[in-house]
């Protein structure tokens, strides 16, 4: 995650996505950012993955799973909605549940073992109030979030993808900031937590740019909440860590009208 010193050195025009972009360019760099590939693509051609765990889900391939994923999703009074992108082993989202009995978690992981190990985590831990995808966030999301619903967005510790030819992979993004907007409720919250000080200016620069956001860094790098393994490692070692917060502003009806060039 820390990369090399050479990587941290590389030119921040290089990560930029390039201008003039027709609509059928974005479109096609859009699906080669996916984990998997185009989610079209992958239920027409692909296969269900075999696992094993009581909360685990599959909204890719079972229609089941995707529609008791929507219905977690619904408002309900007195309970935030609250989503981890890339939750690894668990360990934030479990003792989130703990902290936040009524709250509800939807967790996102595009690796099974993960999947496996943190669902039974969960079950020993008595927890009912989390739900797991085994899917990339930015396929499923669109699928299952009313606009206005989301509380909580958290993004801790994402792959920096150094190399140029790499930086359509980044989650955080300009389309991803502002399907976010669209997902989080005026009041709602994106946080992203690093350890790389260069990608957490770049990031913070980006959500600055987006005007649906109110963005700062924290002096609480923790941001108040249970800290993730990668956070103690860190720790442990002497390595700093960067929370940036933003806060979504008023009511937006069209998405295009605030997505950054």
């Amino acid at each position: 995650m820390n990369g090399s010193t050479a990587c941290k050195r590389m030119a921040f025009k290089d990560f930029h996505t390039a201008p003039g972009l027709t609509e059928t360019d974005e479109d096609r760099r859009r699906k080669r950012s996916l984990i998997g590939g185009d989610l079209a693509l992958r239920r027409q051609h692909g296969k269900p993955v075999q696992f094993n765990g009581r909360w685990i889900l599959d909204p890719i391939f079972r229609d089941d799973d995707l529609q008791s994923l929507r219905q977690f999703c619904q408002q309900q009074a007195n309970s935030e909605l609250a989503v981890e992108v890339g939750f690894q082993l668990g360990e934030f989202a479990v003792e989130y549940c703990v902290e936040r009995p009524v709250s509800r978690l939807v967790g996102f992981e595009v690796r099974k073992h993960f999947c496996e190990e943190t669902d039974a985590l969960l079950q020993s831990c008595g927890i009912e109030s989390a739900r797991l995808c085994l899917a990339d966030a930015r396929t499923i999301l669109p699928e299952i979030l009313e606009p206005g619903t989301l509380d909580h967005l958290y993004v801790f510790f994402p792959d920096p993808w150094w190399k140029p030819r790499h930086v359509r992979k980044r989650l955080v993004s300009a389309d991803f900031l502002a399907d976010a907007a669209v997902w989080l409720r005026p009041g709602g919250r994106f946080l992203l937590k690093t350890d790389v000080q260069a990608y957490a200016q770049w990031a913070h620069a980006l959500l600055m740019s987006n005007p649906m956001f109110t963005t700062q860094i924290l002096a609480d790098r923790h941001a108040g909440l249970p800290w993730t393994l990668r956070e103690r490692r860190c720790e442990l070692h002497g390595h700093p860590t960067w929370a940036i917060e933003a806060v979504r502003n008023e009511i937006v009806t069209r998405r295009q009208d605030f997505l950054v060039d």
